[in-house]
């Protein structure tokens, strides 16, 4: 007949299954700062990217004014030049 386990070992198990429950929740709100660390990264990254377009435009006028004639010779729309708007 097998013995059955004492309180103190049953204690001790229901200790180290809690222990593994926080040990995997910690390491998914480890996750989640990290993703937001990244977020943040790439906001700024964004940021600077475009403020060095903005400058290089500032900078270089011809460029401006190419933009504007693309602009305007495609349009806001997604069809091709060579393609008649359906409306």
């Amino acid at each position: 007949m097998s013995e059955k386990p004492n309180r103190y070992e049953l204690r001790a198990r229901q200790l180290r299954i809690l222990a593994d429950l926080h040990r995997k929740r910690a390491a998914e709100l480890d996750m989640a700062a990290e993703a937001a660390l990244a977020t943040r990264s790439m906001r700024r990254f964004a940021e600077m990217l475009t403020e060095s377009e903005a400058r290089e435009l500032a900078e270089h006028p011809d460029l401006a004014e190419l933009n504007v004639q693309l602009e305007g010779f495609y349009g806001d729309g997604l069809t091709r030049p060579d393609e008649e708007p359906t409306t």
